[in-house]
This record gives C-alpha cells, sequence and structure tokens, in this order.
C-alpha cells in the first residue's frame, strides 16, 4: 500500500509538472525543491548542503557511527561461507529435543552406519518412520515464526553488509577496513558520487522492520556462533535513530535534493522468506537418495559376489555393439543409451561357457538317451533347451545389426550426430533405441525363463534319480554308462549355476534390490 501511495504522489507531481511549459516547469521544478530544502532544514539533520550541492562530514560521521556498531557482526556474515548455514541456524534453534535427536539419525553418515547391521527393508521403514516424526515436529505456529526470524535475519545481513567502507572511503581516502580506532578525517564532497549509494542505503535500511524486537534473532546468533556481534542496548538505539530519519523522510528529501528529483521516494519491497518447505524437501531428498545408494551398493554388491560364483575370476565376453562403450557418444548428448549391457554380456557368456557345455551334456544325456515315462513330460525341458540355444544366435545377430555396416547401427550413427542440433533426431533416436532395449530385456526375459523351466526339470530328474521306482526316467542305470561322470554330481551342479543365474538376471530384470 505505501509504494502504490508513494507511486501516486509521483504520478500526481509529473502531471502538475506537464500542466506547465518547460521553463515554467523549472521554475516550479525549483520552488519544490528549494521547499524540500526547507523542511529538510526543520530536522536539524545537516547531511547536505544545498546551496553547493555537497555532502557534509556529519552525513559521513553517521554512516561511520553505523560502521562501527555493524562492524562485527558484517565479518560473522560475510566469512560464512555456507549462506545456508543461517537458515539451518535458525530452525535448529526451534528444534524440540526429539527433532534433534531424529535429525541427527536422519544424516547420510547415520543412515549408513546402520546399514551395516540391517536389511535394506527394514531399514527403510526404520528411516522414513523417524523421517514422519520429525516433519510432524512442525506445526503452523512454528512454521511462521522459523519464517519470520530468518526474514529478520536476512535483512540485518542485508543491512549489515551493505558496503559502507566503499562509502567512507569517497569523504576520507584514508580509511581502512575494519579499523574502528582510526580518527577519519571526513571532507564535504560532491553530493552526486554517494548519490546511488545513499538510495541503496535507504532500501536495506527501511526493509528493516525497525518497530520490532530483535531479542530473538540475537539470541540465535550468540547461541550458534558464540559471540554477541551487535549488543541488543546498541542494536535498538541504532534502529530508534533509523526510525527518527526514516519518519522525517531525511535521507529521501536529501536524494530528491541531490538528484534534483522532487518526486523521488524510496520503493521498498516487502520481504518474507518462506525457508521450512524448502529444508524439509532437501531432507526428504537426502533420505531417499541415501536409502537408494544402500539399495543400489547392496545390489551391486550382490551382482559382484554371484557374478564371481558363476564366472569365477573369468573374464566375462562383452558385446562389441550394444556396449557401456557405445553408451559414450549417448552420454556425450544427455541422452539414456543401452539399459541391459551388463546382463546381455553376463547372458552371452553364460550361454558360450555354461549352456553350450556343461547343460548342453546333461541335455544330449537325459533327453536323447533318457527313455522318460512319457514324451510329454520330457517337453517342457526339451523346448526350453532348444529355446535357449536359439537365444545365444539372436543375441549375435542383434548386437551385430549394431554395427556400422548394418542398417539399423548406420540409423543410430546418423541419428547421434544429429541429436546435438536437431530436436526431431533426438525424438527419432530415443524411440530406436527404445525399440532396442525391448529387444534386449525380452531376450534376457526369455532366457530367464528358459533357464528356470530347466532348473526345475533338473531338480525332478535329481530327485527321480533316487526314487527306487523313477516315474520320469526308466534307464537311469543304462545312463550311467553314457556319463562321463557322476550323473548326480553333474545335476547339482547345473542346478546351482542355474539358480545363480537366475538371481543375477533378477537384479536387473525387477524393480527388487
Amino acid at each position: 500500500m505505501a509504494k502504490k501511495a508513494r507511486q501516486k504522489g509521483l504520478g500526481l507531481l509529473e502531471r502538475l509538472l506537464n500542466l506547465f511549459t518547460p521553463s515554467d516547469a523549472e521554475a516550479q521544478k525549483a520552488r519544490f525543491l528549494k521547499n524540500i530544502n526547507k523542511e529538510l532544514g526543520k530536522t536539524k539533520v545537516k547531511f547536505y548542503k544545498y546551496s553547493s550541492g555537497e555532502a557534509l562530514p556529519q552525513l559521513a560521521k553517521f554512516f561511520f557511527d553505523v560502521y562501527k556498531v555493524i562492524g562485527p557482526a558484517q565479518l560473522v556474515f560475510k566469512n560464512t561461507v555456507n549462506p545456508n548455514a543461517f537458515k539451518h541456524m535458525v530452525i535448529d534453534y526451534h528444534l524440540s529435543d526429539i527433532q534433534k535427536d531424529l535429525a541427527e539419525s536422519l544424516e547420510e553418515e547415520s543412515i549408513f552406519e546402520r546399514a551395516k547391521n540391517m536389511p535394506v527393508k527394514e531399514l527403510a521403514a526404520q528411516v522414513k518412520s523417524e523421517l514422519a516424526a520429525y516433519l510432524n515436529g512442525f506445526d503452523v505456529e512454528k512454521i511462521t515464526k522459523i519464517d519470520m526470524i530468518y526474514t529478520k535475519l536476512s535483512l540485518l545481513i542485508a543491512f549489515c553488509t551493505f558496503d559502507y567502507y566503499f562509502l567512507l572511503k569517497k569523504f576520507d581516502s584514508g580509511m581502512q577496513e575494519q579499523n574502528f580506532s582510526y580518527v577519519p578525517h571526513f571532507e564535504m564532497i560532491r553530493a552526486e558520487y554517494i548519490l546511488e549509494d545513499l538510495k541503496d542505503f535507504t532500501t536495506v535500511a527501511w526493509a528493516l522492520p525497525l518497530e520490532e524486537d530483535w531479542s530473538d534473532v540475537f539470541a540465535i546468533l550468540k547461541e550458534y556462533r558464540n559471540v554477541e556481534p551487535i549488543p541488543i542496548n546498541t542494536w535498538n538505539k541504532l534502529l530508534n535513530l533509523l526510525r527518527k530519519y526514516r519518519d522525517k523522510a531525511v535521507f529521501e528529501m536529501t536524494i530528491q535534493l541531490i538528484s534534483k528529483d522532487p518526486g523521488y521516494q524510496t520503493v521498498i519491497t516487502e520481504h518474507h522468506e518462506h525457508i521450512i518447505d524448502d529444508q524439509l524437501d532437501k531432507m526428504r531428498k537426502t533420505v531417499d537418495t541415501t536409502l537408494q545408494k544402500i539399495q543400489a551398493d547392496r545390489k551391486n554388491s550382490k551382482i559382484d559376489e554371484i557374478v564371481h560364483s558363476i564366472f569365477g575370476s573369468n573374464s566375462v565376453i562383452k558385446l562389441k555393439n550394444y556396449s557401456e562403450e557405445g553408451n559414450k557418444a549417448f552420454e556425450k548428448r544427455n541422452l539414456s543409451g543401452y539399459m541391459y549391457c551388463a546382463p546381455m554380456d553376463y547372458l552371452k557368456s553364460f550361454l558360450l561357457d555354461y549352456v553350450k557345455r556343461y547343460i548342453r551334456e546333461f541335455a544330449d544325456l537325459v533327453l536323447v538317451r533318457g527313455q522318460w515315462v512319457s514324451a510329454a513330460l520330457s517337453s517342457p525341458m526339451s523346448d526350453a533347451y532348444h529355446q535357449l540355444l536359439a537365444v545365444s544366435n539372436q543375441i549375435m545377430d542383434f548386437d551385430n545389426s549394431l554395427s556400422d555396416e548394418q542398417e539399423l547401427g548406420t540409423k543410430v550413427k546418423t541419428y547421434l550426430v544429429r541429436a546435438e542440433r536437431d530436436p526431431e533426431a533426438k525424438n527419432i533416436l530415443k524411440s530406436l533405441t527404445k525399440d532396442i532395449n525391448e529387444k534386449a530385456y525380452n531376450m534376457l526375459s526369455i532366457a530367464t525363463r528358459d533357464l528356470i523351466v530347466i532348473g526345475k526339470n533338473t531338480k525332478n530328474l535329481l530327485e527321480d534319480i533316487e526314487r527306487k521306482e523313477p516315474e520320469l526316467i526308466i534307464n537311469w542305470t543304462e545312463l550311467t554308462h553314457f556319463a562321463e561322470q557322476p550323473i548326480k554330481e553333474m545335476g547339482v551342479d547345473i542346478y546351482k549355476k542355474i539358480y545363480l543365474f537366475v538371481n543375477l538376471m533378477k537384479c536387473f530384470l525387477s524393480n527388487e534390490g
């Protein structure tokens, strides 16, 4: 409302001046300025000499006195590297003891420490319960109070970090920053040299809630900085002086005279900080990110352990084109590329190193030489085995299709080059990679299902071989003569390997950690 009133008054003055001819308008403006000077004289504050257009040493002394009061606080504020430190300071001051304990337990380091001895699901449930309890400790009254106090603190910081030294040095070139034992020798100077400084000062000074109690702000600073940057009594005296100058419009009239603009008014925008929502969102994100990291670490550790159990120290055979190396071109353009590189590498290696050797040997033995009670009993295992062998060839064809010599690979390469400057090319590339990833996912899913079928049937055969009267294969005794090692030993090893590999695939094909 005050801002609108000032703007309305300014508009009225302009309309009045526009009623006159240019020469009359100048004369009228001069009369306005002369009256402003008279009003300024009535305040008994001698900051400016209208006849010579000079700023007086008394004005410099006022700023030097302010500088001495806020100097220690200026150092505190300027030397605080993290600007969010003051937000945390105000919030922490208003936390209950229970909330303080919860906040500590919700820190990243604390969550990671607990993760060493807890399952991820149990930890996540516990942490989310603690987060809910912490958030519930903020009611409307507490949030309003925190926002109000931080608003005052931010206005105090703006007032204290105003560049008083730069302004004072214009009055005395020998001024030394933060040296309050220095005895200044202020001289009169051309007032236009400090016009913008005065405007900036009134903007930060009048934004202060000069009538309010500031004891809570200084209590927080004292508790968390272990210093009293400004004694509260000294601050209250300064507020009284500022309020007096504001109410008498001392600085506005001075600026009007210096700028020869009788309509000038300091425009103050109401300042309201809202910090709680932002800080609580950050805490939620920290908790979620930490839990995700722990889950990812557990998953990667589980994957590493399974991979070592399956492949030992042998290196995994990697695809040439559907690869992490190929993903680098996508990353440069901030695009998601090939999603299933690692599991496709594992599947290719498992099919070549294990399925085509050990499982094939077992399959030839039980499916070819074995006499099943009925063909229907052997069909599921037989179908799964032959489909699994087909996937091996499909993987090779799939990877080759992404080479630079093939149509699909050429398309991907072409659109990758164009994607940086052509949004349509980027969209086409996203569609291509989506289809490519779906093909990879389908091969992984089919192979995993086939392995599950083979694994279950292998388990059934291991049970059947122990029966006095087999229910699946009736010539176990004969088969032992064709096996290079005990059939049961061979079956147990295959079942274990399949079990491990299926679990490895589940790490990539499901959202469970």
